[in-house]
């Protein structure tokens, strides 16, 4: 059903900070935004930007109330569809609902829906239905190939897993010890992926504990790309890559030089 990640929406205190930010560090190209009116995902309204960089995207929302909000903090993802219509039919008939009765239309002309987030375990998420033609901007900056999954911080893991399972028909691909202590696990649905992690202290987590943690950017080669991140000012949390349970390399970004978001370079394997 899913067809790929469209992009990671981020919620930010200083919109035009961030788009600075993704222009200098990942060579990217403001693609578009304007002002949000209040919305199921951005209640108060506020304005935003559409950031390209590669084959990849990300939505940045500065809302209107800013006082909780930091420089770069994770808010949904969208997942590309062939057709809203059907997937809401299909959605529905596992028990998912939808935040409004019929999608929107953002300022590229794509079809973007929101699931009811009590339906999602919390999280926020909407479909996309892509415009027949979308404008410019991919193969600049960052050689980004595709946001391979976002991450996730859940209180129960084998309960997680078994939600993306039962609910996505997902696959459970691997897992085990987490490097940051606690375990986690991937899940594979439709074209898409989702890491989830049980810390070593899941009772912290507020709610029902599906908070979003991480974003894996790919690319083909992650040596190589260093040089050129570095260069941009970025740092790395290592010298090199490690390998995850199911052959990813994964170098995270040092979160003092990417406004403390949590990012890594992922280089999938052959």
């Amino acid at each position: 059903m899913f067809d790929k990640i469209q992009h990671i929406g981020y919620l930010t205190s200083d919109l035009d900070a961030a788009i600075g930010w993704f222009e200098q560090s990942f060579g990217a190209v403001n693609a578009g935004g304007g002002p949000l009116p209040p919305s199921y995902a951005v209640p108060g309204g506020g304005r935003n930007a559409y950031l390209r960089f590669g084959q990849a995207e990300a939505e940045i929302i500065e809302p209107a109330d800013r006082s909780s909000v930091g420089r770069l903090d994770m808010h949904h993802v969208g997942y590309v569809v062939e057709s809203i219509e059907q997937s809401v039919d299909a959605l529905k008939a596992r028990g998912f609902a939808f935040a409004t009765d019929a999608p929107f239309v953002n300022v590229f002309g794509h079809q973007v829906l929101y699931l009811d987030a009590e339906t999602t375990r919390g999280a926020l998420a909407h479909l996309t239905q892509l415009a027949p033609a979308v404008p410019g901007g991919a193969g600049e900056g960052l050689g980004v190939e595709r946001i391979i999954h976002a991450g996730y911080l859940v209180k129960d893991l084998d309960a997680a897993i078994d939600w993306y399972v039962q609910r996505f028909s997902g696959t459970h691909v691997g897992g085990g010890a987490s490097r940051r202590g606690g375990r986690n696990a991937f899940v594979n649905f439709g074209q898409v992926q989702v890491e989830l992690i049980e810390p070593g202290d899941p009772a912290s987590l507020p709610g029902e504990g599906h908070v979003m943690d991480h974003v894996g950017y790919v690319v083909g080669d992650i040596p190589a790309c260093m040089g050129d991140c570095q260069h941009r000012g970025l740092r790395f949390v290592a010298d090199a890559p490690n390998t995850n349970s199911i052959g990813q390399q994964v170098l995270y970004f040092d979160t003092d030089t990417s406004l403390g978001s949590r990012m890594h370079l992922t280089r999938l394997p052959d």
